[in-house]
């Protein structure tokens, strides 16, 4: 008896743990908010809030569960590009270059014009804003200081992708192809010659850099020095970040094909058509990668084996990649008529009455 209890406990021990909040499909509706305006760029999401920009220059800043508004910011122009989140603030640009930088209230905490159009991202770390410009400079402002400057490095190309951080570095990458890493001070610590306009920011895992460019080439750097650990010519070229996970990548391409690489020596283990020429950020639902096209279409797919999971039809396109805000997906659609927009946020059927995995949701 003794022992047919210590089998049932360690019986129990084994059974893998379920995460009751993990994306499973099939997927209801759990509500929706319209949208003052068009989205553009990439919105994003913490702690429970989906922060997002319009083109008519509003920040708004959403709470996921309640699906309410908490503020909104008005930029003095029109807006083209994603806002970033940063350590402690909100960063963004309008379309005059006037940089503002808020905190997670809305309250502006800094605004700065720049004298020349900004090609990169603005992104903040300990302290500091980096950006990067169309005349190839680099440039690092001092936020405790109100935006002082405190250096400037000048590229031969336009500064098209980072700022990304790797310990004390600072990456970014350019038009010409050249990756370059850059010091606390300025310095410059490497620079490597790629082939092709490196568009997309790259992405730091456990030293590496994994990035692509217009010539649909995947490279591996080592994050410290530089050197190729690998490269890979892909049937597309890389469109946004790519995700990492174990010993894999997950990337969207220019050929409407979502590829799964091999971390460790750049192989193809498995790609999946999406069928649409667009392709949004791919979304991190781990062990989930949620798959946003420029149709009504949102996938699944598993990390692990790149085996599709399930697909959930919305009322009209998709206009931004999902965001995943455990336990909700949160989407922007655009209603086909009207053209209006607005979130729409999915959650999991219970377990009770959900169909099999790998159903397809066909929404409302």
């Amino acid at each position: 008896m003794l022992g047919l209890a210590f089998a049932s406990c360690a019986g129990s021990a084994n059974k893998p743990l379920v995460d009751p909040s993990a994306v499973r499909f099939p997927l209801v509706d759990a509500g929706t908010l319209e949208i003052e305006g068009t989205v553009v760029g990439q919105p994003r999401a913490r702690d429970g809030i989906v922060y997002l920009a319009t083109r008519d220059g509003s920040l708004t800043a959403v709470v996921v569960p309640a699906r309410q508004v908490i503020w909104k910011f008005k930029a003095e122009h029109t807006v083209s590009t994603s806002p970033e989140l940063g350590e402690d603030h909100f960063l963004f640009r309008d379309d005059e270059n006037v940089i503002y930088v808020l905190d997670f209230k809305g309250s502006l905490v800094l605004k700065t014009l720049i004298d020349e159009a900004v090609t990169s991202a603005v992104r903040e770390r300990k302290g500091r804003v980096y950006f990067g410009t169309a005349d190839g400079k680099v440039i690092a402002l001092d936020l405790s200081a109100g935006g002082e400057p405190l250096w400037e490095f000048t590229a031969a190309a336009a500064i098209t992708a980072g700022p990304v951080f790797v310990g004390d570095m600072v990456i970014f990458g350019a038009a010409d192809g050249k990756l370059m890493a850059f010091g606390k001070d300025g310095k410059l610590v490497w620079e490597f010659a790629a082939k092709g306009a490196i568009t997309a920011d790259p992405t730091a895992a456990d030293g590496q850099l994994y990035f692509g460019t217009e010539e649909r080439l995947l490279y591996c750097l080592n994050a410290a020095t530089s050197k190729k650990t690998w490269s890979r010519r892909l049937q597309g070229a890389l469109l946004h970040p790519a995700l990492v996970h174990g010993r894999r990548l997950a990337l969207a391409a220019s050929n409407s094909v979502i590829y799964f690489i091999s971390r460790r020596g750049g192989s193809i283990l498995s790609w999946e058509a999406v069928p649409s020429r667009v392709v949004h950020d791919l979304a991190d639902a781990w062990p989930v990668i949620l798959v946003s096209s420029g149709g009504p279409s949102l996938g699944a797919l598993d990390f692990s084996t790149g085996k599709r999971l399930g697909e959930h039809l919305v009322s009209g396109p998709l206009a931004a990649g999902a965001l995943w805000v455990s336990p909700f997906i949160v989407l922007v659609t655009e209603a086909g008529e009207s053209g209006r927009q607005g979130l729409v946020f999915l959650w999991p059927k219970p377990v009770a009455s959900s169909a099999a995995p790998g159903a397809r949701s066909p929404g409302n």
